[in-house]
């Protein structure tokens, strides 16, 4: 009986996959994918408002897609710095903005892209589930240059977007993430269903806490024997609600 019922959700869910295919979406490629609307979301919406309401303040918004360890040293020691560390990068997949004043620039915004989880394309095809994947512990790496970035400052604004199988909550990948921020919880949207709509009427903190920098971790996730690959990765409105929301907290944070 337990063989029938796995065949049955198994065709259920190639089915899902070939409606989700049809709606133009590509099976193969949806971490690039994600990554370019974050892209998108960063260029076409977030630096046109954050350099609206920079205005004000006399600001304007510099994007750099990558930051040196020589760099983020100069942020946290200042002097003394190995001129071969300009060849060693940190390339967060969003970029990171600058406010640039006459006198000063400061760093107002860090974004990642975290796409993991295969487990639902192999049950599709009824292939044997593999272990969860690590490759958002690297992330960790890239916290640590932020912190020395942020380190003359009381906020933290660095965002990280996973989605996948591999955070659902049954799994322990998730908690790898709260590991490495510090224990702080994820903001977690469980998606059931394909094109789910989720409420982002979250609060959002980015004070630093204990002087440690908190990143804040956004995790939208579904099962892997429930719903194709890519359908909780995240999509252009949500990511830019939140990311529209850190930049005001930020703003806040300046005045």
């Amino acid at each position: 009986m337990l063989k029938v019922i796995i065949i049955k959700m198994s065709q259920k869910l190639s089915k899902n996959l070939s409606t989700f295919a049809a709606n133009g979406n590509r099976l193969n490629d949806i971490s690039k994918h994600s990554e370019k609307v974050l892209e998108e979301v960063i260029h076409k919406t977030v630096i046109p408002y954050a350099n609206k309401v920079l205005e004000p303040l006399g600001g304007v918004i510099r994007f750099e897609k990558t930051i040196s360890l020589y760099d983020c040293q100069k942020h946290f020691l200042g002097i003394n710095l190995n001129e071969n560390n300009k060849k060693v990068f940190m390339k967060p997949d969003g970029g990171i903005l600058f406010a640039d004043f006459k006198d000063k620039s400061i760093p107002i915004l860090i974004t990642e892209d975290k796409c993991q989880g295969t487990n639902d394309i192999l049950f599709s095809k009824d292939l044997p589930r593999q272990a969860t994947g690590n490759a958002i512990e690297r992330g960790a790496k890239n916290i640590r240059g932020a912190e020395m970035i942020f380190s003359k400052y009381s906020f933290f604004p660095y965002v990280i977007f996973a989605s996948g199988c591999d955070f659902h909550h049954t799994e322990t990948i998730s908690k790898r993430l709260e590991m490495m921020n510090m224990g702080m919880p994820n903001h977690y949207f469980e998606i059931k269903e394909i094109n789910q709509d989720i409420s982002l009427n979250t609060e959002i903190n980015i004070k630093k806490i204990n002087n440690f920098g908190i990143a804040s971790i956004f995790v939208k996730a579904h099962k892997w024997d429930e719903l194709p690959h890519g359908s909780s990765r995240w999509k252009y409105d949500e990511i830019s609600q939140i990311l529209i929301k850190m930049v005001d907290l930020v703003i806040k944070e300046l005045n």
